[in-house]
């Protein structure tokens, strides 16, 4: 061992330059695969991390105060919310704020740290009552920024009489413009097959100069002990209360969680296929590496080095070069950290600066080490192979494509650049042609998946039907009850308005699990619902359910579920239907994102909640003159239905609204930079192996 120090020591004089470029590449496509793996963990944990810090697990809202939740055996804690009660806001916005998803919050400032994520700009002056945070979708849905004034009507304590019969009346109480300071991330906002809210967080100023002179809710944000295993428990212990509505939230979390999950699987596979380039790559350097270093080989064996003290040799400096890479690759993985996660996940992150993952990044130091030592075994043991007097000029393997082209004719010049590409050369200017190859395949393949999946992300994004928009306006009555008839009246006088549907948004129960639905009856062409696979509900007993739904109840096309539906004159009934279908429900009508909401025909809804019977005209009138109706309307393709779409849009006074493309499509996007991000790693590997060959050939 002496023997081989020694000539290391030598080695590492001479070539340190060749050496430290392979340590540099080492740690750069370490790094970066270290970094995928790594963004990958980030993105999978991190909405579980946000609801172990800002989370809950039951949501209750009541009209009034409710004594006595926190004695409960099952109760951790329970945060409490203000709710008071807002007419339609109004704001320079992108588009007309739907007040039914609308809420305006007061908390504590202790409550409002724990409950919401500040995202940007910073939290409201505690003194100040026009001051506020606006939730992150607010921003997204609505283009609420840091800086915008919104005008907030609200509703006169005197009027809540009024306000419990159902009749529809305009605000009397006091109107505040509320200046938005901060944007930021609670639960409830995440896109989780539910309906979103969109919040304003005020301040113990604002509490004290509205709520004496307004109409004021309460809502409760419990934890339980155990979490989940506690539900049942907690849920027979509340029947006592009759509260509202409470909903579980560790269910709609799960939901979250897993619409975020295909992110995390798309930086695993960017990492593994970054790790397939990087084990070309390195190998490549380590095999040219040992090719170089062997031009020296006769003269140590005729100095009396065996041919194990050469693999020891080589075996030395692969071990310091895989060792000083592997230590490199945790720094980049570490630098790179603050660039992930993207989309939802970073919303969700508690923390997006640097972050270091013992798992991933001291795991994957050690695998690099590992694997680095298994790549330049070989080409140590290879270049072993010498012998006193050895020349190293060994024939090179003539492929018999060679001979082909030579007796086709072909030029000179075409004949010798086929041989460089293909052959791997003799001596010093050997070259591992198979692994070059690779990498120029890994290449390509990344350059067409970004083109294809760029196109089809465009053309989806470009195509509201395929994300559950079969529509081109909506207009709603911004949460009054009442049948828009002045509405479908004036769509049913333009011929070029091919479809009509008026329909209403309910939260219902399939199978136990609680989901938004559309009840529509069309009144112009068919029933504008999406529908991806089976046929659109057609009968009283049949239903289409989004793919999320119908996962979550175990239901397949054909099979019967059991819908629970309130009923309009109170209470609640459960019937039967048959899913005939699934379908794709749009995200701006309140059903929570692609893939969650079920679809009945208004009749349908109707029978479930009004049987047969002599209360049945009575609950249908109550269904007419409580539920808030909304109208979709389709036109003719073409210049002409373009036409008659522009003028609604300016003639209208209810405020059509066109599709918006979902959030969640929106994050997905982000996953359209994955086959970018390869490409650039892989031009980053090239341009580390053209520089360490030019440092090689220097030397």
């Amino acid at each position: 061992m002496g023997a081989v120090l020694l000539v290391f020591r030598s080695e590492l004089r001479r070539r340190w330059r060749s050496w430290l470029i392979l340590v540099v590449l080492v740690a750069v496509v370490g790094g970066l695969v270290l970094a995928a793996a790594a963004a990958g963990r980030r993105t999978a944990t991190a909405f579980p991390r946000f609801v172990a810090a800002h989370g809950y697990d039951v949501y209750i809202f009541n009209n009034q105060p409710v004594d006595g939740l926190s004695r409960l055996p099952e109760v951790a804690s329970i945060t409490n919310i203000g709710l008071p009660g807002p007419g339609q806001p109004r704001c320079a916005c992108t588009h007309v704020i739907n007040p039914s998803n609308f809420y305006v919050n007061e908390l504590s400032p202790r409550a409002l740290n724990r409950v919401v994520k500040l995202v940007a700009g910073r939290m409201p002056d505690e003194s100040s009552p026009d001051e506020v945070l606006a939730s992150f979708n607010f921003q997204q849905d609505y283009g609420v920024h840091l800086g915008s004034v919104i005008h907030v009507p609200f509703f006169a304590s005197s009027q809540l009489p009024t306000l419990q019969s159902g009749a529809n009346v305009a605000p009397a109480g006091p109107t505040m413009a509320l200046h938005v300071v901060g944007i930021e991330a609670a639960e409830l906002e995440f896109p989780s097959g539910q309906a979103p809210e969109y919040d304003l967080f005020t301040t113990p100023a604002f509490a004290n100069a509205v709520n004496h002179r307004t109409v004021l809710s309460a809502a409760y944000l419990v934890r339980l002990r155990h979490g989940t295993a506690d539900l049942p428990q907690f849920a027979a212990a509340v029947k006592g209360f009759r509260l509202a509505y409470i909903s579980d939230q560790d269910t709609a979390a799960e939901a979250v969680a897993q619409s975020i999950h295909p992110q995390a699987v798309g930086w695993w596979v960017l990492a593994a296929l970054a790790a397939l380039a990087a084990l070309a790559v390195v190998g490549q350097g380590l095999g040219r590496q040992s090719v170089v270093e062997s031009e020296e080989y006769p003269k140590l064996v005729a100095l009396g080095l065996s041919r194990r003290q050469l693999v020891a040799l080589g075996t030395a400096r692969n071990l310091v070069v895989a060792l000083a890479g592997a230590a490199g690759a945790v720094l980049v993985a570490f630098a790179l950290s603050p660039l992930t996660p993207v989309g939802e996940a970073r919303l969700a992150e508690p923390s997006t600066g640097l972050a270091f993952d013992p798992f991933v990044l001291l795991i994957g130091a050690l695998v690099t080490v590992v694997v680095g030592l298994i790549l330049g075994l070989w080409p140590s043991v290879r270049a072993s192979q010498v012998h006193i007097g050895d020349d190293r000029a060994l024939p090179a393997h003539r492929l018999s494509i060679m001979d082909r082209l030579a007796g086709s004719g072909a030029p000179p010049s075409a004949s010798i650049g086929v041989r460089h590409a293909l052959e791997r050369g003799r001596g010093a200017a050997t070259i591992p042609v198979g692994t070059a190859l690779f990498g120029t395949v890994i290449a390509v393949l990344a350059l067409c998946a970004t083109a294809v999946f760029g196109a089809s992300l465009a053309h989806l994004t470009a195509t509201p039907a395929l994300y559950g928009a079969n529509y081109q306006l909506s207009f709603a009555n911004q949460g009054q009850p009442g049948n828009p008839v002045r509405e479908v009246a004036d769509l049913q006088r333009d011929h070029a308005i091919s479809g009509i549907t008026v329909g209403t948004r309910n939260e219902i129960s399939i199978n136990g699990v609680s989901v938004y639905s559309l009840a529509g009856k069309a009144v112009r062409g068919p029933l504008l619902l999406s529908i991806v696979t089976g046929r659109p509900p057609s009968h009283d007993g049949e239903v289409v359910l989004g793919t999320t739904t119908l996962h979550q109840v175990g239901a397949q096309v054909g099979s019967i579920v059991h819908v629970t539906v309130q009923r309009p004159t109170g209470g609640s009934r459960t019937a039967a239907f048959r899913v005939v279908g699934t379908a794709s429900f749009p995200s701006d009508a309140g059903l929570g994102g692609l893939g969650s909401g079920a679809g009945f025909t208004q009749d349908g809804y109707l029978n479930a909640a009004c049987p047969p019977g002599p209360t049945q005209a009575e609950c249908q009138s109550a269904y007419d003159k409580n539920e808030s109706f909304a109208v979709l309307a389709r036109a003719v393709p073409g210049p002409k239905g373009e036409a008659a779409l522009a003028r609604i849009d300016q003639a209208s006074q209810d405020n059509p609204m066109r599709p918006i493309v979902p959030i969640s499509l929106v994050n997905f996007g982000e996953a359209i930079n994955f086959p970018l991000i390869l490409g650039f790693m892989v031009a980053l590997f090239g341009a580390a192996t053209l520089t360490h060959l030019l440092v090689v050939s220097v030397a």
